[in-house]
């Protein structure tokens, strides 16, 4: 008899999943084309384009579904590897929101540039800039930039207002670079010390944030640079950024599954939530605890939000630390025992990183596994 690995432990399509040997991420199907259509929805309401930020779930599989869904809109990248793994699998529009730098990088940023229909990258300054410029002239290419305003995060982004302009000018002064849009990153309007209380509050900050960017728009475009698209928005915010007259594009990423962070939100459920991680019960050593096979390699845990139980009446079981391999549970308020070999799901407080951790996505449906994605962008952060 031939022992299976831990490569062969993939389910086999159809197999319940009850089977699921765990710790396993997994992804209710209907949940999760409810999100995406709940989007693309939204995006063709108010006539935006839907450009989905695959760093969540870096499975091109899922990256062409969702631009099946969305109207085609292209995709967003975070690394320049993620971005070539999206172009290897056929994906020909690409914006990567994020700052390249060294020249080996840069070589591989212009020959990704050469292979795609649309590809965009993302400068906020001369520390960037000019370096892209030298590869681009090098290669004698031209490198469409998308230039990023900082609305208030304080990551990165050139600062709005004549900052802003100045690199415009600077942009469309360089003769190996194209201006392609600005984008600006309001995510932060939802978390913080002082989260929103109600839908009406998150609305307000968000529309604040891109009130703010418009006017930074305006001022390039009376320096007579012509901008394209205005590209903005988080899983949280782009319901509501989207609406402004100012926004051509959003780039929610966390949308297809949701996680406990958003969902502890105005506007967005538990039952909004397609992926949880699955675990077993390992041992129950006292009346109060029990300890699952999930712990900090299995579900991310740098958020300040506990994992959630997908029980709709158990709120009795909580989450409450971690190590490597260990979840532990405190049941004190459960009027039921748990025993060894029950099997448990957490909704993830963060879903992005949580994906990283592993190798496979589970998809299911009536309880059966549908299909099983590689997590081809597992670890892709060059």
């Amino acid at each position: 008899m031939t022992t299976p690995t831990a490569t062969d432990l993939k389910p086999e399509l159809g197999a319940p999943i009850d089977g699921i040997e765990t710790p396993a991420v997994v992804v209710d199907l209907d949940v999760m084309d409810r999100n995406v259509a709940a989007y693309a929805d939204f995006a063709d309401e108010h006539d935006v384009t839907l450009r989905s930020h695959t760093k969540t779930h870096k499975v091109p599989a899922i990256a062409h579904r969702q631009a099946e869904v969305g109207g085609g809109g292209g995709i967003v990248c975070q690394t320049l590897s993620e971005a070539e793994v999206m172009a290897a699998a056929g994906i020909d529009d690409i914006y990567l929101s994020y700052m390249v730098v060294g020249e080996r990088k840069l070589d591989r940023l212009i020959a990704l540039s050469e292979r795609l229909d649309h590809f965009a990258t993302t400068v906020d300054g001369p520390g960037n800039l000019d370096p892209l410029q030298a590869a681009a002239a090098r290669h004698d290419v031209t490198v469409n930039v998308v230039l990023e305003v900082d609305v208030g995060l304080g990551r990165v982004g050139v600062r709005p207002g004549e900052p802003a302009v100045e690199l415009a000018e600077r942009i469309a002064a360089a003769p190996n670079v194209r201006l392609d849009g600005v984008m600006g990153y309001e995510g932060h309007v939802a978390y913080g010390d002082d989260p929103p209380a109600t839908e009406a509050e998150l609305e307000r900050r968000s529309l604040a944030c891109m009130d703010d960017l418009a006017e930074t728009v305006a001022a390039i475009e009376d320096a007579g640079i012509e901008v394209g698209d205005v590209g903005v928005g988080s899983t949280a915010t782009a319901r509501y950024s989207g609406t402004h007259p100012i926004v051509s594009e959003i780039h929610p990423g966390m949308y297809p599954f949701m996680d406990a962070h958003l969902a502890a939100l105005p506007g967005i459920e538990k039952r909004d939530c397609a992926l949880a991680v699955h675990s077993t019960v390992i041992s129950a050593p006292t009346d109060d605890r029990v300890i699952v096979d999930a712990g900090s390699k299995s579900i991310s845990l740098e958020l300040d939000v506990d994992p959630q139980y997908t029980g709709e009446d158990d709120d009795a079981i909580q989450y409450v630390n971690a190590s490597e391999e260990h979840g532990w549970l405190d049941v004190s308020d459960l009027d039921r025992e748990l025993s060894v070999g029950d099997r448990l799901a957490f909704i993830p407080p963060h879903v992005c990183p949580t994906i990283n951790l592993h190798d496979t996505l589970i998809g299911v449906r009536d309880a059966r596994v549908e299909t099983v994605w590689s997590v081809q962008g597992r670890g892709k952060v060059k």
